[in-house]
């Protein structure tokens, strides 16, 4: 089956593309749609991936899914939250957004924290469907390990004493709330055949 995946981020994609492995997974790119972006101006999750979704689906007219990812911080109230990816300004860099949340958790003692992934499935007939991962943790004190991607390197999963950033991304794939969101619609394709 041929998906099209509304994202730009190739690290997003080469991850999802593991996820999704029986799955013929393309991007806007097949389809002559360079930088792919779409203003994330939702209130949630589920807006964002709707819109990002929708969008790619208005302009190609193929199944499309897009998910949308937040970090939520208990101690701040739920922030970054559906601003994650533009947290520090309106063009971060991952470092810039994860030198603003350390420097905004200094004087906290409650670290605690959850990713959440809400992924949208707009099939053929231009449906919406939604699959929900969540993945508990806590925020370190300082950066760890070579992958960078998001917040990986300061987010260290509960019942691990290493963080995403230290992980493969095969590891990453068994226990992350994308893979966990993304499996959900993967049993949600092999019920539909």
């Amino acid at each position: 089956m041929e998906i099209v995946f509304a994202s730009g981020n190739i690290d997003k994609v080469n991850q999802v593309k593991l996820i999704l492995d029986e799955v013929d997974l393309k991007t806007p790119v097949d389809f002559g749609i360079e930088n792919y972006e779409v203003e994330e101006n939702g209130k949630t999750l589920k807006e964002n991936a709707y819109k990002k979704a929708k969008a790619l689906f208005d302009l190609i007219n193929k199944a499309t899914i897009a998910d949308d990812t937040g970090l939520f911080v208990k101690s701040l109230d739920g922030r970054p939250g559906v601003y994650s990816h533009r947290y520090a300004n309106q063009n971060p860099t991952y470092k810039e957004n994860r030198d603003k949340l350390l420097s905004e958790l200094e004087e906290k003692i409650d670290r605690r924290a959850y990713f959440e992934t809400c992924l949208c499935f707009i099939d053929e007939n231009g449906d919406d469907h939604y699959f929900f991962g969540k993945l508990p943790g806590t925020i370190t004190s300082q950066e760890s390990g070579d992958y960078d991607f998001g917040y990986d390197q300061i987010f260290m999963p509960d019942n691990f004493d290493i963080t995403l950033g230290e992980m493969t991304k095969e590891e990453i794939n068994k226990i992350s709330h994308r893979s966990k969101a993304f499996s959900q619609f993967k049993e949600y394709l092999r019920k539909k055949q």
